[in-house]
């Protein structure tokens, strides 16, 4: 089957980031534009490294944008029952790195579109497709894309992220913080004449602790803020008393959570922690900051995924997208809604259930002509 060969040699090419190489998909997407006719852009953003789009052009300007990431992560270390990049069908599951997050959902979003585009179907909105680089570490595509590109008319976004066909609206925010403590040297038998910057650390543990408590906050679907401690690395060697201690803090945010004002909070708190005598030097590095994105139920494009899905339920998921780039301040309503399984992403042995991936080729193709009314003219 011509889908499933195209997800195969998808997944059959290493993007992992770093360092990315989305350049070989985009290379692939562009010699399957070039057998079916249609018109394509590839935008280089670094060496080896590139944005893919391609625009039906509709009787308005307003635009309807599927969008999903060429990029993956690392296999890993850890051993896999098939290769990472084998494409491996064992029943129907296709197996590799990709396939969940998220080639399936990147392949059938270009399927859908070169089915439109053979069809010559006459839709009255624009209809992009829009494959990014980096989303898996920097988004540097999204935010590439927006510097040539502006969003004003686009009335919907469509992410291809794994939701195993779940029709979500939405992802809980992250902001990514380094807290770094700078002591002072001394003999390990003399710990009084040193400043350790390791246990001073454990004091700024205490305190985010009780920060996380106090900030705690539920928003359905989305569930439950958090932070989380997630590494440490600190000390010279046993009988020295450390001077220096690194922390990063993984904070997972939910409306109406401001991320400035969790950053303002924890710098006010250091400040109080570090004013008492013989206190370390410390600072506080931002790594990351991905808001929170909220689509209301009643918007179209939710209402027509659930009527295509027949679902009752919705969902949020932990994960970030691109779409907290490409839409920070969520005025732009955006489905999430892939084949993949979330809960497979960034394992060993990831693999797609082939029937859903096809599946959301349907979908995605219904999804396009059902928001996009029957226009007049053709592409």
């Amino acid at each position: 089957m011509d889908a499933v060969r195209f997800l195969q040699q998808m997944i059959q090419i290493d993007s992992s980031n770093p360092p990315g190489n989305e350049d070989r998909v985009s290379e692939m997407l562009a010699e399957r534009c070039k057998t079916a006719g249609i018109p394509y852009k590839i935008t280089q953003i670094d060496s080896g490294r590139s944005n893919f789009e391609i625009r039906l052009k509709g009787e308005g300007d307003e635009k309807l944008v599927f969008c999903g990431h060429m990029d993956t992560v690392l296999p890993g270390e850890q051993p896999w029952m098939y290769s990472p990049f084998s494409g491996e069908i064992v029943g129907e599951k296709l197996y590799g790195r990709g396939a969940s997050d998220m080639k399936s959902g990147l392949a059938a979003m270009y399927l859908a579109i070169e089915s439109l585009f053979k069809e010559g179907r006459k839709l009255s909105k624009e209809i992009v497709f829009l494959a990014t680089a980096g989303e898996e570490v920097d988004s540097c595509g999204a935010r590439t894309y927006l510097e040539g590109q502006t969003m004003e008319n686009v009335e919907a976004l469509v992410i291809g992220e794994p939701t195993n066909e779940k029709v979500v609206i939405g992802h809980k925010g992250a902001l990514w913080i380094e807290i770094v403590t700078l002591g002072k040297t001394a003999h390990g038998s003399m710990p009084d004449k040193g400043v350790n910057a390791v246990e001073w650390m454990s004091k700024v543990i205490h305190m985010l602790d009780s920060l996380n408590k106090k900030w705690k906050v539920s928003t359905e679907p989305l569930g439950e803020s958090s932070l989380a401690v997630t590494k440490i690395n600190g000390g010279v060697q046993t009988n020295v008393i450390p001077d220096r201690c690194s922390m990063s803090v993984d904070i997972r945010s939910v409306p109406p959570q401001s991320h400035q004002q969790l950053l303002t909070e924890i710098k006010n708190n250091l400040n109080e922690l570090f004013s008492a005598d013989r206190s370390p030097d410390f600072s506080v590095h931002l790594q990351l900051d991905r808001p929170a994105i909220l689509t209301n139920e009643s918007d179209k494009v939710i209402r027509l995924a659930m009527d295509l899905n027949k679902q009752n339920s919705l969902h949020g998921v932990s994960y970030y997208t691109d779409a907290a780039v490409l839409n920070p301040d969520s005025r732009i309503p955006t489905l999430i809604y892939g084949p993949g399984d979330e809960s497979l992403a960034h394992q060993p042995n990831e693999y797609v259930d082939i029937r859903a991936y096809l599946r959301s080729f349907d979908f995605y193709k219904e999804l396009a002509v059902k928001f996009s009314k029957e226009g007049t003219k053709a592409f």
